[in-house]
């Protein structure tokens, strides 16, 4: 009889969740990953395909990390048991998360309250659960119920009262 840990794992490679661990790895990561002095200026902020969006406080900063940008990649790269990142792109973003946004700032779909069935939390967590690292662990489980919630936002998730759905990302 197999392990479920290892069937659980052999789910999550074959629905690309591998990777997905992977870059929720370096979001989680990514300060002691790059340095504090990097880190203070800059966050990543997305994938697409093979490159990193790193999200930077000014153009700046931006400039001064195009310099580093080989360094950053090989960091990254290296702290990850296979190499995931192939490319870079920097994009001047707000880092000050403490302050918090106007109300004029605000998106209206924030505002609208989810409400994610006990099921769908369980999968999450049972999905995780062979997660050893739990700060990944826990980053793990929100970003899939913030996936989750946002997919429903956006009506790509289907949750029927007889049957649940989640698709997940393509």
């Amino acid at each position: 009889m197999e392990k479920i840990k290892n069937v659980l794992w052999n789910v999550l490679k074959k629905g690309n969740m591998d990777r997905k661990l992977k870059e929720a790895m370096i979001f989680v990561r990514y300060d002691d990953i790059v340095g504090e002095k990097i880190a203070r200026v800059s966050k990543p902020i997305f994938f697409r395909g093979d490159t990193l969006f790193i999200g930077v406080k000014n153009s700046v900063w931006a400039h001064q990390l195009l310099f580093f940008k080989t360094e950053i990649m090989e960091k990254i790269n290296s702290f990850l048991a296979t190499p995931l990142i192939r490319d870079i792109r920097f994009q001047i973003i707000t880092l000050d998360e403490r302050k918090s946004k106007s109300e004029s700032e605000k998106n209206p779909a924030e505002d609208v309250k989810i409400e994610i069935p006990d099921k769908k939390k369980q999968m999450f967590y049972n999905i995780a659960a062979g997660i050893q690292d739990e700060k990944l662990r826990n980053k793990f489980i929100e970003l899939c119920i913030k996936d989750f919630e946002f997919k429903m936002k956006r009506g790509e998730t289907s949750v029927h009262p007889h049957r649940q759905e989640y698709r997940g990302a393509n």
